[in-house]
């Protein structure tokens, strides 16, 4: 029953953040309790049909909220990847929409801060071409120009010292400077992680000059 006036409002045993609302002595639904305090669902408060669908989407509203707020607080995000999240966890489009935005007016979800701090966590941890963070990137839903801005930092210098940090934990496995199989080998670990044709003749002058001396 979902017209007349509210009898009853309990709180929940094990959640106690969520409230059952009874209209006419009669169990009608459960919210949580910032819902319960924006629409002031206390005993004595009239419920009508359109009330109530206002109440039953500013719930789910809020659900999803919620499960933004924990998604976002594992990691950062992108603003795809929080969508994509939503409507997995089966909310509307609509809905997943509007919290999205909602996180990003709260900084909660910023494409720009999270492509800046991919590009310097990589290439810090984990050393990347510029290609490679590009894609990494796109594939998380980041805008092109968004991307591209990020991976515009990434100096040359970034990227040598990147392919030389790839070769060198791979060098360290050698017993001593890599054989002409090898370097084929490592250079085309590099060619296939994106670096540059200038970046991988670099990296092969510099392990010639190790075989050499």
């Amino acid at each position: 029953m979902t017209n007349g006036v509210i009898t009853g409002v309990h709180q929940d045993q094990k959640q106690k953040q969520r409230y059952h609302i009874y209209v006419e002595d009669t169990f009608a639904f459960s919210v949580h309790e910032d819902i319960l305090v924006k629409y002031n669902l206390f005993k004595g408060t009239e419920v009508d049909e359109s009330f109530y669908q206002e109440i039953v989407l500013a719930e789910e509203k809020h659900k999803a909220y919620l499960a933004a707020l924990r998604y976002l607080g594992i990691r950062p995000r992108t603003g795809n990847q929080l969508q994509s999240y939503l409507l997995e966890k089966g909310f509307s489009s609509e809905i997943a929409e509007e919290v999205c935005r909602r996180c990003k007016e709260q900084k909660y979800l910023d494409d720009q801060a999270f492509a800046r701090q991919w590009v310097d966590e990589r290439l810090r941890l984990k050393p990347r071409s510029s290609y490679m963070l590009r894609m990494e990137l796109q594939q998380r839903g980041v805008e092109k120009a968004i991307v591209e801005e990020a991976v515009s930092a990434v100096s040359r210098e970034d990227e040598l010292s990147a392919a030389r940090a790839l070769i060198e934990k791979k060098v360290r496995r050698l017993q001593g400077p890599p054989n002409p199989d090898e370097e084929r080998r490592l250079l085309s670990m590099l060619m296939r992680k994106g670096f540059s044709h200038t970046i991988v003749q670099q990296i092969r002058g510099e392990l010639r000059q190790r075989t050499d001396g």
